[in-house]
């Protein structure tokens, strides 16, 4: 009985460790931000996730914060441009059906 308290103290120890060094980590980089400057896609896999360079690629490889908010924008137009589209084809639809 004592060896699975120890066990489970042992486990709720270092879960407890786990934590606080997410959170150290977590403060460190919010303190030391890393410089990332926006680079031209020179490689296929970076053309692609780009778009042909329509969106701005980070110096570490990945899109960068107005490179993901203008793919979003893309992303929500081309949506309703096709939500509209099923409804006007499904108003044609039922009008021309009577």
């Amino acid at each position: 009985m004592s060896e699975e308290l120890s066990r489970r103290a042992a486990k709720k120890a270092q879960k407890k460790r786990e934590k606080e060094r997410n959170q150290v980590e977590k403060n460190y980089a919010r303190e030391h931000p890393t410089k990332i400057t926006v680079v031209a896609p020179e490689t296929r896999e970076e053309m692609r996730l780009t778009r042909k360079g329509r969106y701005e690629l980070g110096s570490d490889g990945k899109l960068t914060a107005l490179g993901k908010s203008k793919r979003l924008t893309h992303r929500y137009n081309v949506t309703i441009v096709v939500l509209l589209l099923l409804i006007v084809a499904t108003y044609a639809f039922f009008f021309l059906v009577n």
